[in-house]
């Protein structure tokens, strides 16, 4: 690719910035051996690829149920952490690259400036001898006890305290005097690293999105003996178009923190990594979108192509850090779950990866609905799944290693001998936006109710067909508790025209993607509707996501 002299000038800014970074000692010099081999590890891949990130959310749905593949780096939220044994457990499972932040909600009340019921004078919390430096002081053990946990067991952590540092909507930017701010990140460093003796953190500092020159950004750095990695949050930028923002945010930081890793800490999304790789945008340490997919500031098909992109490290090509088996790891590559998976007169044929970074893989069990079909002991781990009999189904597969460690992969639904009715037919609904995406066949779109307990949408198959079963795919968080499914064969405005054939109460909450397959005695219907009356969990915020409407019947 050809670059305009103005582009390749800032290429090479960026370039020339980012090559010192290589084989800088730790800022804590006595870093423990496992958070050693992590910063070694990624001083060594920094510029010549980029890291995915996750953020662990229950809001964000997952990736890697969309993509097949999971994130190096997973971060988490140590104030919404939950139980530390949980995360030890799973963290020594699979040995990912854990980075935590902090919504530190000082003396109990928001982290966020305009939700605080009490402002915090910054400048107090830095000052010894004041109420608010001995709070401070107590907050901030009380999290060094949970650092401690996660040292006890010998995992490192990507540390990123007051993230955001200078954006100002956390209480912790002192937007009159930045160097409060500066020396509160210091006085957490000297009592983390010098008095707890936490030597398990790698120490990264994060800037907020926004316009602000060098010099005000600068205030708020504490010093390069007191960070290991630097990097800002970059939100509202077009992945698709924007170049120049990312090198303006890149460059920035190189001149705040020079010297240092430089990471995208938090984003939308992925930046192009094809950019990335020949040159063009800036190459990051990590890129760690704060939304899942599909979401419209990061759209399944971005995240698709970014997370199995070769310029993108996923878990499974890490090398095996620390100490301990590690489970393997899986993935179905295809057929996609975005609602291709119909299989009317053809077998279905499932292509996983399987690895294992400290071992080997002993082979891949196939699963539908639970049961094994088949199973596969050499890669390229692809299964053929011959004379399948006709029905819909969650397909998973299961990798076992050579230390008898089994790891199940995300889920794919597909139909075999079916086809659906409903795909594309007229739609009717009570309420809400675009009704004709429940059967559009994109598992990625979604009918939006308004938001009410008692909503519905019907679909006209055209003429009077048999049906017997009837498809629920439901969209992010909000899905029916009580529902039923109707038919008619005449006059859908007439209320008498309806017969229930299926009625569901207290249906369990599912916090992403709940999946209803109702099956019932074969009717005659021309028309087939979902009534339902109540939202699960006292999710009352937004009305029902269904992102599918299917009505399955033998391939004709």
């Amino acid at each position: 690719m050809r670059l305009c002299r103005s582009a390749r000038a800032v290429v090479l800014v960026g370039l020339s910035l980012a090559s010192v970074a290589v084989g800088l000692e730790p800022v804590n010099p006595n870093l423990c051996p496992s958070a050693r081999e992590v910063l070694t590890y990624l001083e060594s891949v920094y510029q010549k690829k980029v890291l995915a990130g996750y953020n662990v959310y229950v809001h964000t749905p997952d990736d890697y149920e969309q993509t097949g593949k999971h994130a190096a780096v997973w971060a988490r939220d140590i104030r919404w952490l939950g139980d530390a044994a949980d995360v030890i457990r799973h963290a020594r499972e699979h040995h990912y690259i854990l980075t935590l932040h902090w919504h530190w909600f000082f003396g109990e009340d928001s982290a966020w400036q305009g939700k605080r019921k009490t402002p915090v004078d910054v400048g107090k919390l830095v000052t010894p001898g004041t109420p608010e430096h001995a709070q401070a002081l107590a907050e901030m053990n009380a999290a060094a006890d949970t650092l401690q946990r996660l040292e006890d067991a010998d995992i490192p952590v990507l540390w990123r305290p007051l993230h955001e540092i200078d954006g100002g909507w956390f209480w912790w930017t002192d937007k009159n005097q930045p160097e409060n701010t500066a020396q509160l990140w210091r006085m957490m460093y000297d009592l983390f690293t010098r008095t707890r003796k936490l030597d398990n953190l790698i120490w990264v500092y994060s800037a907020g999105v926004g316009k602000k020159t060098v010099a005000e950004r600068q205030r708020f750095y504490p010093g390069a003996a007191y960070v290991d990695i630097a990097g800002i949050d970059i939100y509202g930028v077009d992945i698709r178009r924007d170049t120049q923002k990312y090198w303006d945010y890149y460059n920035t930081m190189a001149q705040v923190a020079p010297g240092k890793m430089l990471a995208c800490s938090e984003c939308d999304a992925i930046p192009d990594p094809q950019k990335m790789q020949d040159g063009t945008q800036p190459k990051w340490l990590y890129a760690l979108p704060w939304w899942g997919t599909p979401d419209n500031r990061r759209p399944f098909d971005w995240a698709l192509a970014t997370m199995r992109h070769d310029f993108i490290l996923t878990l499974d090509e890490l090398p095996p850090l620390g100490q301990g088996n590690i489970a393997p790891h899986i993935g179905i590559l295809q057929p996609l779950d975005d609602g291709s998976g119909w299989y009317p007169d053809t077998k279905p044929v499932i292509e996983t990866y399987a690895v294992d970074r400290g071992g080997r893989v002993l082979c891949v069990e196939f699963r539908a609905n639970g049961q094994s079909i088949g199973t596969v002991e050499a890669a390229p781990y692809t299964f053929a799944w011959n004379n399948a009999p006709a029905g819909c189904y969650d397909i998973t597969a299961v990798a076992v290693d050579d230390a008898g460690t089994r790891t199940t992969s995300n889920n794919v639904r597909l139909a075999v001998g079916l086809v659906d009715l409903a795909r594309g037919k007229p739609v009717t609904a009570s309420s809400g936006k675009t009704p004709e995406k429940a059967v559009d066949g994109d598992y990625h779109s979604a009918w939006s109710s308004d938001n009410t307990d008692d909503a519905w949408i019907y679909v006209d198959l055209g003429a009077v067909h048999t049906v017997e079963r009837v498809n629920l795919l439901w969209g992010w968080k909000i899905h029916a508790t009580d529902f039923t499914i109707d038919v008619a064969r005449t006059a859908p405005d007439d209320p008498r025209s309806w017969t229930t054939v299926h009625s569901e109460k207290n249906r369990a909450y599912v916090t992403w993607e709940a999946t209803d397959r109702v099956r019932f005695t074969p009717v005659s219907a021309r028309y087939v509707r979902l009534h339902a009356t109540r939202r699960a969990n006292r999710q009352t915020w937004g009305g029902y996501q269904l992102t599918a409407l299917e009505v399955p019947i033998p391939r004709p």
